[in-house]
Parts: C-alpha cells; structure tokens; sequence
C-alpha cells in the first residue's frame, strides 16, 4: 500500500472561504480510499470577495496582480492551517484548484486564479494547480473533475448531485461517468438573501415562505443553456450578465424570488436527469440513490422539492463529506497528477481522451522527488 497525505484546497463560486481538507489517501492494489485528519474553512474577507466579484471586468494588470497576491493570500492562509494542527512533518504536498475567473471552453481557455508558485513560498511546500487547463486545450469543458472522485471513493452511488454556486450533475452508467453543469443555485439564492441582509437563507426558510411566480419561472426556463448538449458548464459570469437581470427585472417579493429559484433548481435537476436517462439508455431503478454535496444540501426546503420531484432517494451524507468533499476532490486529483494518473474524464468534459491536468510548483520545506512529467 502506498500513502500520501495531502491539503486540497477548494474556492467555490459563492465565495464563502477557503476549504482547507487534511487527508491522508491510500492506494492499494489500484484501489483508492481516503480518510480526513483535519478539516476546516478559513472565511474569505470581505475585501477579497469584493475584488474577485469584480475581476472578470478589470484590465489585464489588474488580473495579473490579483492572481499573484491571491496566491500569496493563499498561502499565507494554509500555512497557518499547517502551524495550527502541527502537521508540517507529515505533509506531502498541497493541492489547490483556485478561483475561477474566465471559464470559455468555447474558445479554449479557462483561468483559476491563485499563483501556484506563491502558495508553495508562501506555505513552504510543494504545490500541485492548475486541474482545467490540459483538458479545455484537448477540447473539453475542463469541468467537472469531480466524477474521478465519486468513481474512486464513491462507487456505491448511481448519481451525484453538488449544490454549491452551480449545480452539476454526475452519473455513473456502468460503463462510463457523464457529468455536466445544471444550473446556478448558492450564486443567485446567497445574492437574493444578501437583499435582506442575509448571507444565505438558513435552511430556505425564506423560500418556504414565498410563492412561486410563474412568469419569471417561464422566463428563467427559457435559456438556451437548459436545453444544450452535454457535455456543458457554466461560470459565475453566467449568473451575473444573464441569469441576475432577469430575476432583478421581476417586480415581486424576495422570498417569492427565491421561491422561484429554487423550483427552477429542482425542476431542471429532474430534467437533467431524464435527459441523462435517454441519452445513456439507462433505466433509472426504484432502488438508485444520489449523493447530494456542497452548501446547498443544508438548505433543507431544497432538499424537499428535489425529493418530490427526482425519482429516486435523495442521500445527503455526514456534515464534514457535504462540506469538504470538493477540497477531498482536490487532494485526490493532485495525487493522481503526481502518480501520472488520468483525473479529468474525456467522458464527462467531452476532451479528445482521459489526460492528466495539474502544474507542480516545488516547495523549500518538502520536494517532491517521485513526480514523472
């Protein structure tokens, strides 16, 4: 058996912080397991989310200065998750994805920003980035990678569902994982509860009480988005220039907004995986179950009307795995870029094959010395 222990690092589109994941993976006989020594998130000041929310429309010096002081922020900010559990001498390497900023796979770029060289001076350890880009250049959406997750630690499930900023939906067929994007959930319903001086809608208590309203769900319906092709994905920059100002023009209630919003997420989560089903040629048996991740699955009143519309029983797991799963994500992808391992699936993102994403950036306290390029 062979061990590594390692920080994945996750920034998600709603901006709520940095989730750090201490985990120690373990590889044997090509199966992978994982357990998490240490877990926590490090809130992301209200600076910081101010000038991410704004990067995509600043200048090019600007972008540039922000990824690299990002990174630095970074690494300012994990090492001070290392000194606090005191796990210097264990730790291998760090794993980070970064914060999207542009994501076009249509023209063949996507940029997470956080300047891999910055974290490992500023951390003193190596550092494993840059996940998106190696597949959007063999033509792919480059997103998601967490389907290499769900089919290594998670194989007892048939679908997986991960409600955090976006939505995005996995399957596993039986002979292949298809994954795609859905739709915007914590990005619009954080920025709605943010309209009445809330950071989110503690478990959708406002949603509960509002009503749906039929034009603006008609409207919101209506996007091209919804009825694309798969393989797909959608950014933040989605929510802000097309999805915001439709439910802004909307003269009604917040609650009602949200309401709204949130019957749009479970009426396309259940299209999404219909279309799955025609698509793949797969029955969907009473027995199927889905594993529902990220912020979202604490908004209990979106757990409800996911329940009453998905023909199949709703699993949301332990709080730490809900919370942490994608930083888990990560520190999985980084030990399969150092073992020259395939982490992003040509079956979900549409790339021209499997391919291995992940740039190393060396540290001063620890090298990785067993990398093959």
């Amino acid at each position: 058996m062979e061990y590594y222990k390692v920080i994945g690092i996750m920034t998600g589109s709603s901006l709520d912080g940095l989730d750090f994941a201490f985990c120690e993976i373990t590889v044997d006989g090509g199966k992978y397991s994982y357990k998490v020594l240490n877990a926590e998130c490090a809130p992301m000041p209200d600076k910081w989310k101010l000038r991410l929310e704004k990067l995509v429309l600043q200048n090019a010096v600007t972008y540039i200065k922000t990824h690299t002081f990002f990174g630095h922020f970074m690494g300012e900010e994990v090492r001070k998750f290392i000194d606090k559990h005191n796990i210097a001498s264990q730790l291998d390497f760090i794993a980070s994805h970064g914060q999207t900023i542009f994501h076009q796979p249509e023209n063949h770029f996507t940029s997470q920003i956080g300047d891999g060289a910055a974290i490992a001076t500023r951390s003193g350890f190596p550092v494993v980035c840059d996940f998106r880009t190696s597949d959007v250049a063999l033509g792919g959406q480059g997103t998601p990678i967490a389907p290499i997750a769900n089919k290594l630690f998670f194989p007892e499930y048939d679908f997986f569902l991960n409600l955090g900023g976006i939505a995005n939906i996995a399957a596993n067929t039986g002979n292949k994982f298809v994954a795609f994007d859905i739709v915007p959930v914590n990005l619009i319903l954080n920025k709605l509860a943010g309209q009445l001086g809330k950071d989110y809608d503690k478990d959708g208590d406002l949603a509960r009480a509002g009503k749906v309203n039929d034009g603006l769900l008609t409207e919101l319906n209506a996007s091209w988005y919804y009825t694309k092709e798969y393989p797909k994905s959608l950014s933040g920059g989605w929510v802000s220039k097309v999805m915001l100002p439709v439910v802004q023009r909307h003269q009604i209630s917040i609650e009602d907004k949200l309401r709204t919003v949130v019957e749009l997420i479970a009426m396309q989560t259940a299209a999404s995986l219909q279309h799955i089903s025609k698509n793949e040629k797969i029955t969907i048996p009473e027995s199927a179950n889905m594993l529902v991740t990220g912020g979202g699955a604490f908004n209990k009143f979106l757990i409800e009307q996911l329940q009453e519309k998905l023909p199949l029983q709703i699993v949301v797991p332990d709080k730490q795995t809900v919370e942490f799963k994608e930083a888990i994500l990560m520190a999985l992808v980084g030990v399969l870029r150092v073992r020259s391992e395939n982490n992003c699936l040509a079956s979900v993102t549409g790339a021209s094959r499997d391919n291995i994403g992940g740039a190393i950036y060396q540290g001063h306290e620890k090298q990785l010395k067993t990398i093959i390029p």
